[in-house]
């Protein structure tokens, strides 16, 4: 028996074979997304940062909105869903 089959036996905690797929199945990357990255200077990312915070929001979220706008309003465009 090894070390690990030894030590779920004692603690009575066997883990089925369905759990640990269903784990590894919710470790996937958003579908119809595309990373981007921006520099921004310090002060502005802190600036952000705590916006974010401050409203319980993500930073990317923020980012999104921002620029969902900006391209809405000089491009009259239909808002990103």
């Amino acid at each position: 028996m090894s070390k690990r089959e030894t030590i779920e036996q004692l603690l009575g905690t066997r883990r089925s074979k369905k759990i640990q797929e269903t784990v590894n199945t919710s470790i996937q990357k958003p579908v119809n997304k595309k990373k981007a990255t921006f520099d921004f200077d310090d002060q502005f990312h802190t600036e952000l940062k705590i916006f974010a915070a401050k409203h319980n929001k993500k930073m990317v979220d923020i980012v999104v909105e921002a620029v969902d706008e900006y391209m809405r309003r000089h491009k009259n465009i239909p808002p990103v869903e």
